[in-house]
């Protein structure tokens, strides 16, 4: 029988110790430490990467303005009414300057692409519809319930310079193209706190 100094001995200590002629030292990885580092890894990307998505690409020469109650934005067609222009998903539709100096509430350009726009989407809402009902029993399961009026919601990301004349003809116009819902993107205000 062999005899041994005292003390914890680890129960690979013959693997890690240096053998005579070989230079090289194995050393073996816990399975359950990888799986704990890959499970923390796994939970820090996800608390990174799935928060809130931004919803909106802000245009570069828009200040959104400030508001104290905000909503979360859903996904939504974007009007954009910058201090040069109006865009409808990064299309321009038509010139604010041009929209300030006419009498007609209605803007002509931004209604067609608007009207042509909430066609597609209905269109693509009724087929998607059209294929749920077919898959009822399975989309019963599995997918929770869409808004029914989704597909006609605006967005409106108006710079806070914008005279309120000229968001107004955009409103309207939206709205006689078949627009349903309108939101604001706004930026939340600071909170101040009194000590």
């Amino acid at each position: 029988m062999a005899i041994f100094r005292p003390g914890e001995r680890h129960r690979y200590h013959n693997i890690l110790r240096k053998r005579r002629g070989k230079r090289a030292m194995v050393a073996l990885l816990s399975l359950t430490a990888m799986v704990d580092m890959f499970t923390v890894l796994v939970i820090f990307l996800l608390q990174n990467f799935s928060g809130e998505q931004q919803m909106l690409q802000l245009h570069k020469d828009i200040e959104l303005p400030m508001a104290r109650s905000i909503k979360e934005l859903k996904p939504a067609f974007v009007v954009t009414v910058s201090g040069k222009e109006i865009l409808v998903d990064d299309t321009v539709v038509a010139t604010t300057d041009e929209v300030k100096a006419q009498e007609d509430w209605m803007i002509q350009n931004l209604h067609t692409k608007i009207e042509e726009s909430l066609a597609k989407a209905k269109s693509d809402f009724e087929t998607k519809l059209q294929n749920r009902i077919r898959d009822v029993v399975q989309a019963a399961r599995s997918e929770p319930e869409e808004d029914p009026n989704s597909w006609n919601k605006i967005t409106i990301q108006a710079d806070r310079n914008i005279d309120i004349l000229t968001v107004k003809k955009v409103m309207y116009t939206v709205t006689e193209a078949g627009g349903g819902e309108i939101n604001f993107a706004v930026l939340k205000e600071p909170e101040h706190t009194t000590n």
